[in-house]
Order: structure tokens, then C-alpha cells, then sequence
């Protein structure tokens, strides 16, 4: 017992300003992050075939279904990230909402996965009734553990729209299925569109909006609508330009900071990059299509 109160003291203070949630300043938070470094999944045990995948009893056979996707999705990320993990991945699965939630790092179960301390936890929600999106989502989780493991609490430095829009693109959508491409792109013609920063911030882990949208209900939909945003974002810089896409992960997981990455890598910085990408919006181009052509 000691010792793990031990670990606490030493091991929580870096995770606070590595999870970038501003938790020094809030207690509600603070607890959610020293409950979930108290009830790791390393606890729980592991299938006697993959030692990485941990389960509370009762969830054996949701395990498994993890572990059979597992090879696929870390190499879905390794291959997408241009690295293999720096260390190995602890998974833990959940039968139980109250043991997700105390080991989850929010005190919530709206989120049906998190990435903390390194180690990925899934919600109870992905055995049932929302199975299918388990592939996606474990592999989105998989995409902050392995940056994290790269570049440790220097993670929270990275602008949370990329962090996001990364893990969506790298999971084909996973965290963002309730928002198509054609409603996000009709929300950033209206003005509801994500900011571009360059940099994260201590005080929230949310992806902000330049404007706000105009829909706001449900009170998921802002959020889901700017994960979308952001891996459409991300998709784009990636397929405008793979080799500066490469460079620029590569700057980021050698611990660069992201302006400079960005930099660096596409010769520009973020935010002309994101104008670029609103230009190449469908939409924007049936505008221009559809313009009468005028004398020179």
C-alpha cells in the first residue's frame, strides 16, 4: 500500500500536465485523474494469450474481441505515424460501467474509450450495444498512446484539434461517426468551423471553434461535429502532400514543437494550410463553378 501511494505522489503531478485538462486547477478533476492512476488496468488480469490485454471479470470474451483486432490496429498506427510504438500498449476492458469509470481519467461514461498513463481503457458500451465501433475506436485510443509514448508529457503541447483529427483519421472515423463530411462541410460554409491553433492548451483537452455552430443540440453534436472537422483536417494534409505529412510526424514524435513541425515540414504555417483546405471544400468549388465567366 505504501508503495503504491508512493507511485501516486511521484507519478501524478506529470500526468496533470501531461493530459493537458487544467486539473491543478480543478479537484473534480484532479481525483478523476489520481482514481484512474489507482485503479490501472495493469491490475486487472490478462489473457493468458496477450498479456497486454487486461479485463475486469466478466469481460473475457469482450477481451478477446480486443485482442483479435489488436494486431491491425497497431499497425494501422504504426504504419499511419511512421514509427512502431516506443513502448508496449496495456489495454483494459471493462464489463462494468463503475470500474471503466474509475479508471478512465474523466469521472464520466459518455467517452467509450480514454488514453491515459499510456495504457488504453474501453468502455463497457463497446461489448454492447455499441460493439461495431469497437475496431475504430480501440485503434483512435491507440493513436494518442502511441504519440504519447514517443514524446511523454509533452503530448498536451500539441494542438488537441490535431491530436483529434489525427486519431480520426488514423481509425477511418472512429469518435466521429455521427457527423458526415458533407454536414461538416456546410457548418465551416456557415462559419462554424474548429480553430486552427498551434498549440495545446493546460486548461482543456476539448477541440474549440472559431465560431460556435449554429446546432448545439444535442450537447454531443459540437463536439462530435469538430472531431470531424479536424480529421477531415488532417486527412487533407496528409493527402495534399504525404511526404511533408511524413516530415511532419516525424518532427513531432522526435519531440519538435508543432508550429515548428508544420513548418518544417510544408514550408507554411497551419493556418494557410487551413485556408487551403476550406478552398478545396466541394461546395466552395460549385461556387466557383457556377460563377459567370467574366472578360479579361
Amino acid at each position: 500500500m505504501l508503495r503504491r501511494i508512493l507511485w501516486v505522489i511521484i507519478c501524478i503531478p506529470p500526468a496533470l500536465f501531461a493530459i493537458g485538462t487544467g486539473a491543478a486547477l480543478s479537484w473534480p478533476v484532479t481525483r478523476h485523474i489520481v482514481s484512474a492512476w489507482w485503479y490501472l488496468p495493469d491490475r486487472l488480469p490478462a489473457l493468458s494469450d496477450n498479456g497486454l490485454v487486461h479485463y475486469e471479470p466478466g469481460a473475457e470474451d469482450y477481451a478477446r474481441d480486443v485482442a483479435t483486432l489488436l494486431p491491425a490496429a497497431l499497425a494501422r498506427v504504426e504504419a499511419t505515424h511512421g514509427r512502431p510504438f516506443a513502448h508496449p500498449v496495456t489495454l483494459g476492458v471493462y464489463d462494468s460501467m463503475d470500474a471503466y469509470v474509475a479508471a478512465n481519467g474523466t469521472g464520466s461514461t459518455a467517452p467509450v474509450g480514454t488514453a491515459i498513463f499510456g495504457r488504453v481503457n474501453l468502455s463497457p458500451k463497446l461489448s454492447w450495444p455499441q460493439h461495431r465501433r469497437l475496431p475504430a475506436i480501440l485503434t483512435h485510443e491507440l493513436s494518442h498512446a502511441h504519440i504519447e509514448g514517443w514524446i511523454g508529457n509533452r503530448y498536451v503541447l500539441l494542438p488537441n484539434w490535431f491530436k483529434e483529427g489525427l486519431a480520426v483519421m488514423v481509425s477511418g472515423g472512429g469518435g466521429a461517426e455521427l457527423v458526415g463530411a458533407d454536414e461538416a462541410w456546410a457548418a465551416i460554409q456557415d462559419g462554424g468551423q474548429i480553430a486552427i491553433d498551434d498549440a495545446g492548451s493546460l486548461l482543456s483537452w476539448e477541440i474549440r471553434f472559431a465560431t460556435a455552430p449554429a446546432r448545439q443540440d444535442p450537447s454531443w453534436y459540437p463536439v462530435v461535429l469538430a472531431y470531424r472537422q479536424a480529421g477531415m483536417f488532417v486527412t487533407y494534409l496528409r493527402a495534399s502532400d504525404e511526404a511533408a505529412f511524413d516530415r511532419m510526424m516525424n518532427a513531432i514524435l522526435d519531440g519538435r514543437a508543432f508550429a515548428d513541425a508544420v513548418t518544417v515540414a510544408y514550408h507554411d504555417d497551419v493556418r494557410s494550410l487551413w485556408l487551403r483546405f476550406v478552398e478545396s471544400s466541394p461546395h466552395r468549388k460549385a461556387e466557383l463553378g457556377s460563377q459567370p465567366n467574366l472578360p479579361p
